[in-house]
């Protein structure tokens, strides 16, 4: 009997054991870095869906993040670990687990905007003439040059009242400009900030300074030069859950922590759960859209002239090729042609060509893109055609042109769209 109860404690125990370790199987990893989804310039790319609509990719890669150093990023997914060279990373979105709600935070008290366009919630913040210091929801204090600094917005984001602010934003300006909340309207006035700190913003008006309780003031717009842009942009733009979003010239992850380089040589870090998205398209590829043609001509047939659009379709709408919706690329109408300086620095053209849908199943162009007087592609195009890639060599080119000529029907319709044309700079 004795012996039966020794091997009943025995299996007991046995099961005991096979029970926790079974638990311990079904409980899940800690994920790290986390799962990501990453868009590269891997393989023939295809329009790919984003938040802001489509855009040409090629191989995503998806699966928990193993690395992101200056050499690449590196996953490991289903089919085991893939590594994405720099060069080839577009960019990497940081998913949340299904049926994750992110948290709602309390809106900072400040929205600093830099001179890079990067957009930073502050709790509070101080600045002289000379030097911004933040202290930041999400990374910490920060020391910023004061000429760094476009822009403060202490107001919240009222309908009607934010949609002014950003129309003073676009406005050109000769001075500093101290924005003012009355009732639901803002008003301004033109000076010199001279310093800002939790209770007021010191402001010089003909000649006297003035200080304006911060309370009463909804935001300040600073008169910045404009200087050309550095030959060296930043690496990625990030973008956090919070909203909060900067250009990081340095940038890697180690363990739950993303670090980072801001421009101008500040040093910051954040937890990776606090990330969206790390975009690289800006050091990799530059689209059309943002570059001014050296020559541009255009040919109406009768005399009825279309100026070739960026990020638009010929009518101003969206671009929208094949059911599928852009927000970058050209609309060019018959007879258009168009001259690109590429100084040797990049290595293939990309574009989603196609009628623009606006027009149904008309439309009719014959399209010849050159290179340094070399024909790379010629075609005709027609409403009843599916879109089609461009992707041509253009390494060592030091000129593109797009040609886009009458077709056979006139120019009755012909509105060709080049969906999110872009160079890929050299590596």
């Amino acid at each position: 009997m004795r012996r039966l109860s020794h091997w009943q404690a025995r299996v007991r125990a046995l099961v005991l054991a096979i029970s926790f370790l079974a638990a311990l199987a079904l409980v899940p990893r800690a994920s790290g870095q986390g799962t990501v989804e990453v868009l590269t310039l891997r393989e023939k790319p295809r329009p790919v869906a984003t938040d802001s609509g489509h855009v040409l990719a090629g191989a995503k890669v998806s699966g928990r993040l193993v690395s992101l150093t200056a050499s690449g990023v590196t996953v490991e997914g289903k089919g085991g670990r893939v590594a994405v060279p720099s060069a080839e990373v577009l960019d990497v979105r940081f998913l949340l687990p299904a049926g994750t709600v992110p948290a709602l935070s309390k809106p900072p008290g400040a929205w600093v905007r830099l001179v890079d366009g990067s957009r930073i919630g502050c709790r509070g913040l101080s600045a002289t003439p000379k030097l911004a210091k933040l202290q930041t929801e999400q990374l910490g204090a920060l020391s910023v040059p004061a000429a760094r600094v476009s822009s403060v917005r202490f107001g919240r984001t009222v309908r009607g009242v934010i949609e002014s602010w950003r129309e003073l934003l676009g406005r050109e300006i000769k001075r500093d400009r101290l924005v003012i909340l009355k009732g639901k309207t803002l008003d301004y006035l033109d000076g010199v900030v001279g310093s800002i700190d939790d209770k007021q913003v010191k402001f010089l008006l003909d000649g006297d300074e003035i200080p304006v309780p911060l309370a009463r003031v909804y935001g300040v717009i600073f008169f910045r030069k404009s200087r050309a842009a550095s030959a060296a942009g930043p690496v990625c733009l990030a973008t956090l859950r919070s909203g909060d979003r900067f250009g990081l010239a340095k940038v890697s992850v180690d363990g739950t922590t993303c670090r980072g380089t801001l421009a101008g040589g500040a040093e910051v870090s954040v937890s990776v759960s606090q990330i969206e998205r790390l975009d690289f398209a800006a050091s990799r590829i530059v689209y059309l859209s943002a570059i001014t043609p050296r020559d541009v001509e255009h040919v109406p047939y009768f005399d009825v002239t279309w100026k070739y659009r960026r990020d638009r379709n010929l009518d101003g709408g969206p671009l929208k090729v094949g059911g599928k919706q852009f927000a970058r690329g050209l609309a060019l109408h018959s007879k258009t042609r168009l001259v690109y300086s590429l100084a040797a620095r990049y290595r293939r053209f990309q574009a989603w060509m196609g009628i623009d849908a606006l027009v149904g199943r008309r439309g009719n162009v014959h399209v010849v893109i050159s290179a340094d007087g070399k024909t790379l592609l010629e075609t005709d195009v027609k409403g009843t055609d599916k879109p089609r890639l461009v992707d041509l060599d253009v390494t060592g080119k030091r000129e593109l042109q797009i040609l886009v000529d009458f077709g056979g029907d006139l120019d009755i319709a012909d509105h060709l769209d080049l969906a999110d044309a872009r160079l890929i700079r050299q590596e």
